[in-house]
């Protein structure tokens, strides 16, 4: 579909310079680094030492790798990306780490996990669900956790306003405006596409009973500009009797 090629040539022109270009981005919009962004997410859920984990839209690996990093979890990590770019940038990482005996990396689409039922106890993905169809990644999310496993979700949170016909286009083409002199059409695109995948902290929490997932935290965290889309994480546990 064109999304899906616009975002695997986006990601792919910005493969070099990812985490340089989030963390000015994050800085510049929400007041955070790139690292302490992803460690609010990984202090959300505590992984166990032998827990089997998921890294959804893994880009360059840097969850895998800051999980590593901590030094306590010895079981597999996988991470599962669209982008061969992105992920040849996380497999030079891995092998430079000396982890590829217990992080895999699998190029896929997050609408359907290549993984069995029940296969993992964590999930994670962080900065990716606006760039995805919503529904369908947290239904394919709760069908790849065990009983009673856990995920943990970082990215943009929306606004009901921006629901609104008119207001809606408007940033859709401030957005496109913005990337396309940044970073190019594929970007401006990528991320104008993206808007109408942002979910309000209402709606997340309607999809997430819906799904019956359960202990449902939502926090909002604080941006540094007043018109700034608001950083959000969330986390769930799929029933332990499922």
């Amino acid at each position: 579909m064109a999304q899906n090629r616009d975002i695997v040539e986006a990601f792919s022109e910005m493969s070099s310079h990812y985490e340089t270009t989030v963390d000015a981005e994050l800085k510049r919009f929400w007041g955070w680094s790139y690292a302490g962004f992803i460690n609010q997410l990984l202090d959300l859920v505590p992984v166990g030492d032998e827990d089997i984990v998921l890294d959804i839209a893994t880009g360059t690996g840097v969850i895998p790798v800051s999980l590593k990093q901590r030094g306590k979890h010895k079981g597999k990590i996988i991470g599962l990306d669209l982008t061969p770019a992105m992920l040849y940038r996380a497999a030079r990482k891995v092998s430079g780490g000396g982890w590829k005996d217990s992080i895999a990396l699998t190029c896929g689409s997050a609408m359907q996990l290549p993984y069995r039922a029940n296969s993992f106890d964590v999930v994670f993905c962080a900065l990716a669900t606006h760039h995805l169809d919503v529904p369908v990644l947290m239904s394919e999310i709760k069908r790849v956790l065990k009983p009673g496993g856990k995920f943990a979700i970082a990215d943009v949170g929306g606004s009901a306003v921006w629901r609104v016909p008119v207001v809606n286009a408007l940033i859709r083409l401030a957005t496109f405006l913005y990337f396309l002199r940044r970073e190019g059409r594929a970007r401006a695109s990528a991320e104008a596409a993206a808007l109408n995948n942002v979910f309000t902290g209402k709606e997340w929490g309607l999809l997430l009973e819906k799904l019956k997932f359960r202990d449902i935290s939502i926090t909002h965290l604080p941006a540094s500009h007043f018109w700034s889309p608001t950083p959000f994480v969330i986390r769930a546990e799929k029933d332990s009797t499922e």
